[in-house]
């Protein structure tokens, strides 16, 4: 190969990895969207409790949330969904946008054994939902909830696992189903482990009078690559990986 030829290369290859540089730069622009019920205009958030031992109360007014093996000596279960994420309208998620990250926040006031986080199969309503309404509790068969938890935290007995203050918890797996429609965005339970787990934990809802302690949400996203950009991009990946290739021939 004459000298000509390899600074052409050369200059190919400098060109396909600028490419790429700038391509992955443009794709790892991220923006953060927050959804906390009462800030910025946001009222999407619901959540209440679900008591065995008051089956037929509704408890979604209240301003804190319990998950226990044993409350009153029978299980209690929580609820929780943020409504109006993806979308074209003011501060929601548009499609153009991916989520790369989403987290959970909740404001812990009483330290208890954990908690095991399923997706809601089926609508619910926080005025109107109850232990018995809802069939005995939630039940997590594939039918009422998943069958089994994206997320659970803490442990199966009657210590206190989870200590009080802020919670962050990465539910990214479940809101990137989520967006792209393969749970029907019901919200999730958030469900005791059992029998054990006999020490309740507790937390703030929507409800709670200090904006700042209600649960967050917290989303970031990346701008969807134009194919075009997804091309070009994957073109500098494979020019880099054969000049390599032959270098090292």
């Amino acid at each position: 190969m004459t000298s000509a030829s390899k600074l052409n290369n050369r200059a190919v290859r400098a060109a396909l990895l600028a490419a790429l540089l700038a391509t992955t730069a443009a794709h790892a622009q991220s923006t953060t969207f927050t959804f906390q019920h009462g800030v910025a205009g946001y009222l999407g958030a619901a959540d209440t409790t679900l008591r065995a031992a008051e089956p037929t109360v509704a408890l979604g007014s209240e301003p804190e949330a319990g998950v226990d093996a044993s409350d009153g000596g029978q299980p209690a279960q929580a609820l929780l969904r943020f409504d109006g994420l993806f979308g074209s309208g003011a501060g929601q998620i548009g499609s153009e946008r991916v989520v790369t990250q989403a987290t959970l926040t909740l404001t812990v006031t009483s330290a208890g054994s954990g908690i095991r986080f399923f997706e809601m199969l089926q609508p619910w309503n926080e005025a109107t939902a109850t232990w018995a309404s809802l069939g005995d509790g939630v039940q997590a068969d594939g039918v009422e909830a998943a069958s089994t938890p994206f997320l659970q935290i803490g442990a199966n007995d009657g210590g206190g696992n989870i200590e009080e203050g802020t919670l962050v918890l990465d539910i990214t797996a479940a809101l990137q189903r989520q967006q792209a429609g393969l749970t029907a965005g019901h919200g999730w339970a958030l469900l005791p482990f059992m029998p054990d787990g006999t020490n309740g934990i507790d937390f703030y809802t929507r409800e709670w009078t200090t904006l700042a302690e209600r649960p967050l949400l917290t989303v970031v996203t990346a701008p969807v690559p134009e194919p075009t950009t997804l091309a070009l991009w994957l073109s500098g990946l494979l020019a880099m990986a054969w000049g390599l290739k032959k270098r090292r021939g």
